[in-house]
């Protein structure tokens, strides 16, 4: 009779530490997709900024280094709307004799690309849910940053135009497209361009936030 209680109880026991062990891989699962998971949704969510644009110096830097050398104000988790627009900018150098010579020749004027982001949240706190901002680059970036769409949602590293307040600079580095299922995935190749601590592609966009808020502090 004992031996059947002591039975009863090791077995009400394993069935505990299954019960327990089992809940520690389902939520394992449902916070950080498998390698695997990951990999079958790069054929949508594609690692960009591989090559050099053209007339372009670009490195694949950290975003450590990008926060410390002020070039990023904050990430911006958001919904893309529409498709990109294009404008024109005059840019001189600030030296009159040299921009009175670009002038006289037609340069300075440079080309940029924009989307239109309905914002969702940002780390900062810098924006209100359903602010509408935009991103942009110089277009001679535009096939090496990731191509967006119409109701995509991403986080993005922002930089504000001081010319214009809802318009904010963007870079690859620090980018993440947002599954359907709200899993993070990288839009840059985090082996070679990865934050210093760790990567982040397969967390819930929820942590991702939480991680870049910890590295602006």
């Amino acid at each position: 009779m004992k031996k059947n209680r002591k039975c009863k109880h090791i077995s009400f026991g394993t069935i505990i530490i299954c019960l327990l062990c089992m809940t520690v891989w389902l939520t394992n699962k449902e916070d950080r997709l498998l390698e695997k998971e990951i990999l079958e949704l790069r054929e949508k969510y594609p690692i960009c900024g591989l090559s050099t644009p053209a007339n372009a110096s670009t490195q694949s830097v950290t975003v450590e280094s990008q926060i410390e050398n002020g070039f990023i104000d904050s990430f911006v988790y958001g919904e893309v709307i529409g498709d990109y627009t294009k404008y024109y900018k005059n840019i001189y150098s600030g030296h009159e004799v040299i921009d009175d010579k670009m002038k006289q020749n037609g340069l300075g004027v440079f080309e940029f690309y924009e989307y239109t982001i309905a914002v969702i949240e940002d780390t900062e706190g810098r924006y209100q849910e359903g602010d509408i901002i935009t991103i942009t680059d110089n277009s001679m970036r535009i096939d090496f940053n990731p191509k967006l769409s119409d109701g995509m949602k991403v986080v993005v590293p922002v930089m504000q135009d001081k010319d214009k307040l809802s318009r904010n600079w963007f870079g690859i580095f620090g980018m993440y497209y947002v599954t359907e299922d709200g899993y993070a995935l990288s839009a840059f190749d985090e082996n070679t361009a990865a934050t210093a601590r760790t990567t982040y592609s397969g967390i819930k966009v929820e942590n991702l936030l939480k991680e870049l808020a910890e590295l602006k502090k």
